[in-house]
């Protein structure tokens, strides 16, 4: 069933198992945390007094958008918490330093000014987990970082240089800009915890990412946790969030329980 799900994704995109998603139980309102179609975002909202998790999608920086992972809100929501999607700026046409600052920008739009109270968890697929990573890590990026609880990572590099993708050096330019691409390099014992999930069959992104920030954040005095799924490849991670797959995939059972732990202890 699983190569079936993967074929009918690079066939047609993400439209076959947002089709299997759920629509109830949640209201959906889009919103602009800035000019232009890349600076939108959709909230969907099971209760404003519940914590939100804002999900970055995968995409290696430069392919993405938020309608394609409605499949991963529905999931989210089934989990008893809003789930927050924005687009963000997409290489070519925008080199890092302004991508990240897109996701920045989402978050802390939202904190600002459509939920002030409630918790919020940063979650992210592949480059999505990165720049998750980053945003937890770095408190001088969030306006109101304490609100973040903690940043959950599905397949994600965060020790990758130097690069061995050729475009990434461009990607990440100017060269005095490179080690900020790095999670590692922010690591500290103030940031919240990291939740790292990775796919011992991942060939993309390989498992040795979430180890060695997982170390050397808690070298840090930091928090830090991490899974490996036998079996599991790189989009593996992010197909478990799939109306088919939820129900009996270990990395949902292991999210929903690490929710009711966080929010239990909150």
């Amino acid at each position: 069933m699983r190569d079936v799900i993967q074929t009918l994704i690079q066939s047609s995109g993400l439209r076959f198992i947002n089709w299997l998603a759920r629509s109830g139980g949640y209201r959906i309102k889009t919103m602009a945390y800035g000019n232009g179609d890349r600076h939108q975002m959709d909230w969907f909202l099971v209760d404003e007094n519940l914590p939100t998790v804002i999900f970055f999608h995968g995409g290696n920086w430069r392919s993405g958008c938020r309608q394609d992972y409605r499949f991963v809100a529905d999931t989210l929501c089934q989990m008893n918490v809003n789930a927050l999607i924005p687009d963000f700026p997409l290489y070519p046409e925008y080199r890092f330093k302004d991508i990240l600052a897109g996701a920045a920008g989402a978050v802390n739009c939202f904190m600002r000014n459509v939920s002030d109270n409630s918790m919020v968890v940063l979650m992210g697929h592949s480059s999505g987990a990165q720049m998750a990573a980053l945003l937890a890590l770095d408190s001088s990026l969030l306006h109101s970082s304490e609100r973040v609880c903690a940043m959950i990572g599905l397949s994600g590099p965060y020790d990758f240089f130097p690069f061995t993708d050729e475009d990434h050096w461009d990607l990440f330019a100017p060269e005095e800009e490179y080690p900020r691409s790095q999670p590692v390099n922010y690591v500290n014992p103030e940031s919240p915890p990291l939740y790292l999930l990775h796919g011992r069959e991942d060939l993309r992104v390989r498992r040795g990412h979430s180890k060695s920030l997982m170390e050397k954040q808690l070298n840090a005095g930091g928090f830090a946790a991490r899974e490996v799924y036998k079996d599991m490849g790189h989009v593996d991670a992010v197909l478990s969030f799939s109306r088919i797959h939820r129900r009996n995939s270990p990395v949902i059972r292991d999210i929903h329980s690490y929710f009711d732990k966080l929010f239990k202890e909150d």
